[in-house]
């Protein structure tokens, strides 16, 4: 377990840097510096998964989760909510307990 999220840690570490570099590519294209939004960098990889998010969570959870949780998520920078996932993954592939090998 602790393999698996010490990956998705580094997956997500790796996501920020890459939206930290698209951020800064667009800032030599436009002359001026903004956070890209996570909604908005998730509409343009794949807009059918994100409207399939807000359908299923509206219909079978809440709207109130997806018009005061998930929406307002999607309004973060993405370098943001990147670097907090990995920083948990991370943190948790560390705390997870090892299993000790007696040698006999």
């Amino acid at each position: 377990m602790a393999k698996i999220f010490r990956v998705l840690g580094w997956f997500f570490l790796a996501l920020a840097v890459f939206s930290l570099v698209f951020d800064l590519f667009s800032f030599f294209k436009t002359s001026s510096f903004s956070f890209s939004q996570l909604g908005e960098n998730w509409f343009n990889v794949h807009a059918g998964s994100l409207n399939l998010l807000q359908a299923v969570t509206e219909r079978y959870i809440s709207p109130y989760v997806w018009d005061y949780g998930f929406s307002q998520l999607l309004f973060l920078p993405t370098i943001v909510v990147m670097t907090v996932l990995g920083g948990l993954f991370t943190i948790l592939s560390s705390t997870t307990k090892k299993k000790k090998r007696h040698l006999n």
